[in-house]
């Protein structure tokens, strides 16, 4: 909506000074009268209007899809006041739009009263309405408005009578309607009882040549006009004699407009509008241009609304990129990164989109010895969709496994990650809009060799984000030189010719014999956070996600507790201190026969309400 009244505002501002500057002073009152209407329509239909311009730039390499993890919720509620700002300007909207149709509706129900109420006589294509009342003679539609007294005894000139035969015959009336109802809507834009004020004064301008091209006598015209001056009606719907400054109309009776310079004003409009489409309406978009050697797929991957996605999903971080196997190092806010680095060294966002399985493709999935199943972020057996159908899955998501990356575990040469018709509303759709940490860390080794031939960089990225495959933990996956990327837990990293690395290294929860307990479950443990946790003072209604990682030792305890998501408040300070007071310990993680450290990300929702 601000966008919209932004924009027809600075639109109707440049095109009513484009008026006062050049047009309104020349006699060129047909076109004038056009350009008026015209530019009110302009305004208001520009803010609807998108041009794109589509630049070529070149692909990167394929992305690394981002999977999202099982969550938890916890609710503390809290009293806090009412945000009333948007009630009270709507309501301040729909009382001035109320009394701006009371006040339209009033004006057009006391003209037709007085039609009603009065004698009316035809007089060409018009009809005179004959008031007992003194007045000058006004219009509104094809009714002309006069003193009876003064038509019996033919007083009135027939001057008088062309001039309101001309607002007749063009319907000037229709004009002075359609701008008191823009008025009623948007009351509160100053700039359109302006546009009002330049639209009458035209009709009087085009009346005032109807009568002259009728008597061609200036001064005789200009005379009757002085003796009949008054003060002007209060029917602000009607056309009347003497609206606006006597001074401006006499100026226009003598003033003439060459034809040459007629048309050049006229085209003087065009090149405004044309600005005014291209500064307010414009959007330069990237468009992706493949490399020679690539097929042009037919998905979404090459569309250029990925750089806008990835632009609002990373903005603010801070980017850490040390990449050995190009000698690049970069250290900056993600701002400051060129397009090439962007596309380049950050993974395009996994956004979830609901989709159902076809029944195929979901019998195929029972088929263990192919397929590694999770479901909701937790390993599952493949039996257990014996007990599904396609319809209770809302999206999932697979990939192939290289050799080199299958574990004993899961040996399986496919992977996919399925999700719930719930778990997906709940978790999946809500999250993925924004990263959840300040920082973003890449390390691509350089010394890593697959089947002794294949060069490949092993990628070690710290990113701050909830999963079943915890990056936040330190997850390790392998690049190859055609951009493929895959998850690799068995891949040893350079340094993995210290003997602590395979005992220190971390596991996530699905690649784990047995998961880490909680005494009591994870019930237990909200119930701890929610009896220690002290909410801020808030003084808005809210709903707040936190999202905290820690690893659970070997020997139960918790260590490494951060804040992946701190929406504010001092939420995210007040999360890591409880957890951190908590002395309960874990049972730890089982993976190969032994205790291991396990990385853990849980969320934390606190709504606050008054």
């Amino acid at each position: 909506m601000s966008d919209f009244l932004i924009t027809s505002f600075i639109s109707l501002a440049v095109l009513l000074g484009l008026y006062y500057l050049l047009l309104e002073r020349q006699k060129m009152h047909r076109f004038n009268r056009f350009y008026l209407l015209a530019a009110l329509v302009f305004s208001f239909v520009l803010p609807f209007i998108t041009i794109e311009i589509h630049r070529e730039v070149i692909l990167p390499s394929n992305p690394v899809m981002i999977p999202m993890g099982h969550t938890q919720v916890v609710t503390t509620p809290s009293a806090q006041p009412v945000n009333y700002l948007p009630f009270i300007m709507w309501s301040a909207y729909a009382i001035g739009t109320v009394v701006m149709a009371i006040r339209f509706t009033r004006n057009l129900r006391q003209l037709r009263a007085t039609i009603a109420g009065n004698k009316t006589v035809a007089h060409g294509d018009a009809v005179l309405v004959l008031l007992e009342k003194p007045v000058l003679p006004y219009t509104f539609l094809h009714y002309i408005f006069v003193n009876s007294q003064d038509y019996e005894n033919a007083a009135i000139e027939g001057e008088l009578y062309t001039h309101e035969l001309v607002h007749v015959s063009q319907k000037h009336t229709c004009d002075v309607l359609f701008i008191e109802g823009l008025k009623t809507l948007f009351w509160f834009n100053p700039l359109l009882y302006f546009y009002k004020k330049a639209i009458q004064l035209n009709h009087e301008f085009l009346a005032d040549q109807g009568v002259l091209n009728a008597t061609d006598n200036v001064c005789e015209y200009q005379q009757l006009l002085l003796r009949k001056a008054t003060p002007a009606i209060s029917y602000p719907l009607a056309s009347s004699l003497n609206f606006s400054l006597t001074k401006k109309r006499f100026i226009m009776m003598t003033k003439s407009t060459s034809k040459k310079t007629a048309l050049l004003l006229k085209l003087a409009s065009l090149p405004v509008a044309a600005g005014l489409v291209v500064l307010l309406c414009t959007e330069t978009v990237a468009q992706e241009k493949p490399t020679a050697n690539e097929q042009v797929l037919p998905t979404s991957i090459h569309d250029s609304e990925d750089d806008r996605t990835r632009d609002r999903y990373y903005a603010g971080v801070h980017v850490k990129i040390n990449d050995e196997w190009n000698g690049v190092y970069i250290d900056k806010v993600y701002e400051d990164l060129t397009l090439e680095e962007k596309r380049g060294y950050l993974p395009l966002v996994a956004v979830f989109e609901e989709k159902t399985p076809s029944t195929t493709e979901f019998e195929s999935w029972k088929d263990k010895k192919k397929f590694a199943l999770w479901l909701d972020g937790r390993a599952m057996d493949n039996k257990k969709l014996n007990s599904m159908k396609p319809k209770d899955i809302g999206t999932y998501r697979g990939s192939s496994v290289f050799k080199n990356a299958r574990t004993q575990q899961h040996p399986q040469p496919y992977q996919f990650h399925l999700y719930t018709q719930r778990y997906f509303k709940e978790n999946l759709k809500p999250l993925g809009e924004k990263y959840n940490g300040t920082r973003y860390e890449l390390h691509i080794y350089k010394d890593k060799k697959i089947d002794g031939n294949t060069p490949i960089g092993a990628v070690h990225a710290m990113q701050n984000l909830i999963g079943e495959k915890s990056h936040a933990a330190g997850r390790d996956t392998v690049t190859f030189k055609d951009g493929t990327t895959v998850i690799a837990d068995d891949i040893v990293r350079v340094d993995a010719e210290n003997s602590n690395y395979q005992e220190d290294k971390l596991y996530d929860i699905q690649d784990l014999e047995k998961q880490p307990e909680y005494p009591g479950g994870m019930p237990a443990l909200y119930n701890e956070i929610n009896k220690a946790f002290k909410i801020p003072e808030i003084k808005e209604d809210m709903t707040a996600k936190i999202i905290i990682s820690f690893v659970v030792e070997k020997d139960g305890s918790m260590s490494n507790i951060k804040t992946l998501k701190d929406p504010g408040h001092s939420l995210g300070a007040e999360a890591e201190r409880v957890l951190k007071n908590i002395t309960t310990k874990w049972k730890p993680g089982i993976a190969k026969r032994k205790t291991v450290r396990t990385s853990f990300v849980i969320p934390i929702t606190i709504n606050v309400k008054n």
